[in-house]
């Protein structure tokens, strides 16, 4: 196993789901007024809960668990595309089924977000 996948599948979608909304729980860095930077942290919510609509009803409580691999200083746009990164640790059928429409949703975001920046 390469250092990539060190992680699990089912571990590496739940620290999506948790790095999707530190996104979305991002204070904005710019101005408070920013709404380019409310879309992509209302964007990053709702690809969060799909993404955790996907896991099984038990691991809802491991969500507390994940270590985050974001700092505390990254604006909305980095943890999204940290975000990103996780998703390609592993191929979308390794993740829980439904995942590769999630990713695309993330992809998706991450060009809004690259077009914001």
């Amino acid at each position: 196993m390469n250092e990539l996948n060190a992680v699990d599948p089912t571990t590496t979608w739940m620290q999506i789901v948790a790095i999707l909304t530190a996104a979305a729980d991002r204070p904005p860095t710019r101005g408070a007024g920013e709404p380019d930077l409310h879309s992509l942290a209302l964007g990053a919510q709702i690809v969060a809960s799909r993404a955790l609509a996907l896991l099984p009803v038990d691991t809802d409580g491991d969500l507390e668990d994940v270590v985050l691999d974001v700092g505390a200083s990254s604006t909305v746009i980095d943890v999204i595309r940290a975000a990103e990164r996780a998703a390609r640790r592993h191929p979308a059928e390794a993740f829980p089924t439904g995942a590769a429409a999630v990713i695309a949703e993330l992809e998706d975001l991450v060009a809004e977000a690259e077009a914001v920046s």
